[in-house]
């Protein structure tokens, strides 16, 4: 491809992602304006005013203390793919992460992940493997989700039935976990196969850097083991925020809630998450009996406070420098 047809591709695609955009954009502006007609606004406000703004601290406390755990995360997946030089360091990549993470929550999530690549590659690491550890370290998380949904919804809570879902969301999850594994073991045979198709070579060096964090046992411990603690970080968040409604919310009900609200922000046809998120926590909770006037405000204040609980990314971004890395500096390996 020349350089010529590549500039004549750029505006199209620069189109496509406008339309992307917009089209989340609706589908967020619809799910609220659904909801202004069944909730209450006085009744809104009453529940605003009642709120416990200390709970609410140490939910955002919670949020902002998963920063580090993702960056702890992120450099075992750069170690395992031996993409780690002498500028990347832990502080490095916390910044990074924090910055990435901030971006996720004021634009579409796809462009924080974007950031944290392009922030690595400036220290000197390739596109490539900034790119797939990126990718995998995305994929980790929504793996774990979907790990830890399938083992919360067996377990008995008031919520778990999600309205006569469980059983469909049980097998859709456990069809997941399934391919994902079944994926695993295939690797090695799937990127031979890969490797022979001149447009697929780029998959084949995705899956390529997939095993090696595999096969890094150690490294894989210390991935799945940050990822854990970040999602159960975000049940406490859940409970932190229900105590500040004055709820006493049960664990299990509270991790339910965290597969229905961080599954349903996964779904990229909103922006994160918004609208779709609040649409099904009023749901599932009007069916315990919670005003939807209540349940409104406790999913938009979860997610104000992973917003605000991202701000310590935004402050990275302004004192944060980045200095590109010479033509020679590469990444180890």
């Amino acid at each position: 491809m020349t350089l010529s047809t590549t500039n004549a591709h750029a505006p199209a695609r620069s189109k496509v992602k406008l339309l992307i955009i917009a089209g989340k954009l609706a589908v967020t502006a619809a799910c609220f304006w659904y909801l202004s007609w069944q909730i209450d606004v006085s009744a809104v406000s009453s529940s605003v005013r009642l709120f416990d703004v200390r709970w609410a601290t140490l939910a955002i406390l919670l949020a902002m203390l998963q920063i580090p755990l993702v960056a702890v995360r992120w450099r075992a997946i750069l170690e395992a793919l031996d993409a780690v030089n002498r500028r990347i360091t832990n502080a490095s990549i916390v910044a990074i992460t924090a910055i990435g993470l901030f971006f996720a929550q004021v634009l579409p999530s796809m462009m924080g992940e974007g950031i944290r690549a392009w922030l690595l590659v400036r220290l000197g690491c390739d596109w490539r493997r900034a790119l797939t550890s990126v990718v995998i370290d995305r994929a980790v998380g929504v793996g774990l989700l979907v790990a830890f949904g399938f083992i919360i919804l067996l377990l008995p809570s008031g919520l778990s039935a999600l309205g006569g879902y469980r059983d469909l969301v049980l097998m859709i999850y456990g069809m997941l976990l399934l391919a994902g594994a079944v994926g695993l073991l295939l690797l090695p045979p799937l990127i031979a196969f890969l490797n022979r198709m001149p447009y697929l070579r780029w998959v084949a060096g995705l899956a390529a850097d997939v095993r090696c964090v595999v096969l890094s046992r150690q490294r894989l411990a210390i991935v799945l083991s940050a990822a854990a603690v970040i999602h159960s970080f975000s049940i406490l968040i859940i409970w932190s925020l229900a105590r500040a409604q004055g709820w006493l919310l049960p664990s299990l009900d509270a991790a339910v809630l965290f597969v229905i609200m961080i599954g349903v922000a996964v779904v990229p046809v909103s922006i994160n998450g918004w609208g779709l998120r609040e649409l099904a926590v009023v749901a599932l909770l009007g069916r315990q009996g919670i005003a939807p006037e209540q349940a409104l405000v406790f999913s938009v204040c979860f997610g104000f406070v992973l917003a605000l609980g991202s701000l310590p990314g935004a402050l990275a971004w302004v004192l944060y420098s980045a200095v590109p890395a010479k033509a020679s500096m590469e990444c180890r390996g």
